[in-house]
C-alpha cells in the first residue's frame, strides 16, 4: 500500500501516542478491582430476597378498565412464580382468559446491582411486542413501583404506564397499572389484579 509522506507522518504519530499511554493505561487496570466488581454486579442481595419472598402459586383476580366511566371486566387466573439463575431473577407465568379467550403471559423481574433498580419484561399472547419496565421499592406502598410505556395498537399513541405491586401481607398482593396518554394530567387506573397465594 502507498502511502504519502503526510499520511505516513500522522500514523506515526498516532502509534507513538498510544504506545507512550499504554503502560499508564495497563496500570489503570486492576484485574482484582475489576474481579470485585463484577461479583458485586452478579451476587444476588436484599432485593432479590424481596422478589424470592413471592414465589409460589397465586389466584388472581383480575379487574380491568377498558374506556372511563365503563364497567369494568373481571376474570380469573392463575400464576406461578419462581426464582431462576440462582436466584438472580423471578419468574412468572400466567394462565387464565380475557375477553372471552384463554390467555397465557410471561415475565421476569430481577434487580439490577449496576443502575440499583428493578427491572421486569412482560410478554403475552395478545400482542408481539415486549413491555419494559423499571423502578425501585417504595416503602409507603410496601412494594415495587415502576414506569415503562407501550405503542397503542389502535392509534399508534406512546402511552406512558405507571405499576404498582403493593404487599399486603405475606400471602396477599395487589398489581395496579395506571395509563397516561396524550392530554392527561394524571394517569388513569386501567387494570387491578388481586392475588392470594395458594
Amino acid at each position: 500500500m502507498n502511502m504519502n509522506p503526510r499520511t505516513f507522518g500522522v500514523a506515526l504519530a498516532v502509534s507513538l501516542s498510544l504506545a507512550a499511554a499504554y503502560p499508564a493505561l495497563a496500570q489503570e487496570y486492576d484485574e482484582t478491582a475489576v474481579m470485585a466488581a463484577y461479583e458485586k454486579a452478579m451476587t444476588p442481595g436484599e432485593h432479590h430476597a424481596k422478589l424470592a419472598e413471592l414465589v409460589g402459586t397465586w389466584a388472581m383476580t383480575v379487574t380491568q378498565w377498558m374506556q372511563p366511566g365503563a364497567e369494568p371486566s373481571v376474570t380469573t387466573a392463575t400464576s406461578t412464580s419462581k426464582m431462576i439463575m440462582g436466584g438472580r431473577y423471578m419468574l412468572d407465568t400466567v394462565e387464565g382468559s380475557a375477553m372471552g379467550m384463554p390467555f397465557t403471559g410471561t415475565g421476569w423481574t430481577g434487580y439490577d446491582n449496576v443502575d440499583e433498580r428493578y427491572e421486569a419484561t412482560w410478554i403475552d399472547n395478545f400482542g408481539t411486542g415486549i413491555y419494559t419496565y423499571h423502578g425501585q421499592w417504595d416503602d409507603e406502598v410496601n412494594g415495587i413501583v415502576m414506569h415503562g410505556s407501550f405503542t397503542d395498537p389502535v392509534t399508534g399513541e406512546k402511552v406512558e404506564l405507571k405499576t404498582v405491586t403493593r404487599l399486603e401481607g405475606p400471602d396477599k398482593m395487589v398489581y395496579t397499572s395506571y395509563e397516561r396518554r396524550k392530554g392527561d394530567k394524571e394517569g388513569r387506573k386501567t387494570l387491578e389484579i388481586v392475588s392470594i397465594r395458594q
